[in-house]
């Protein structure tokens, strides 16, 4: 990830893959009319790990374009 482009296309598709398994936990939650019910996330660990990708590649991305001022 040396350049600025490699890390955009990185970025984009750790978010890309974060927002299709939050659209699948989703997609797997089944309505209760008359009960409270806990949702507890199947690919909870997954989305953790990419939303800290995502954070530290946007940070990155943040930097660079501060350093480019």
């Amino acid at each position: 990830m040396s350049n600025r482009s490699e890390i955009l296309t990185e970025y984009r598709k750790a978010n890309e893959q974060l927002d299709e398994l939050k659209a699948t936990e989703a997609r797997q939650v089944e309505p209760c009319h008359h009960e409270t019910i806990t949702i507890e996330p199947k690919y909870g660990r997954q989305m953790q790990e990419l939303s800290a990708k995502c954070d530290y590649l946007n940070m990155i991305l943040e930097a660079m374009a501060a350093s480019e001022d």
